[in-house]
């Protein structure tokens, strides 16, 4: 439901979207070569141990490309402190706004501009 909800309104919003089904997937779509993201948007039911492995497996997939992610809620707080460092995670509640706003942020952090139309990767593991 993440997935899709975030896919739409990423879409809507500008941005052409790159969703994944898992983790597996978006790290084949990262190592594949064909798409480049100017974002990676890691969506996850639970900041937990899991989500942690999860970032650390895309951030050596894509090692210079920003990521973002969102969480229905946080299971281990202990947990932020494995997330790679410059990893920023939204937690509910947050609106959609605040997604974009964060969004529009971490690619100006990247240099590329937050209008830009990059192709980003929404993953929802």
């Amino acid at each position: 439901m993440l997935r899709l909800t975030m896919t739409k309104f990423l879409q809507r919003s500008g941005y052409r979207v790159s969703a994944c089904s898992d983790v597996d997937a978006a790290e084949r779509l990262l190592t594949g070569g064909t798409v480049r993201p100017a974002l990676i948007v890691l969506g996850v039911r639970a900041l937990d141990r899991r989500a942690a492995a999860d970032a650390r497996r895309l951030r050596e997939a894509a090692p210079d490309t920003p990521m973002l992610g969102v969480a229905d809620r946080i299971e281990d707080a202990g947990e932020a402190s494995s997330l790679p460092h410059d990893l920023r995670f939204l937690a509910h509640p947050f609106d959609m706004p605040d997604v974009l706003r964060a969004i529009r942020s971490s690619l100006r952090k990247s240099g590329a501009s937050p209008r830009q139309s990059g192709a980003e990767a929404a993953v929802n593991s």
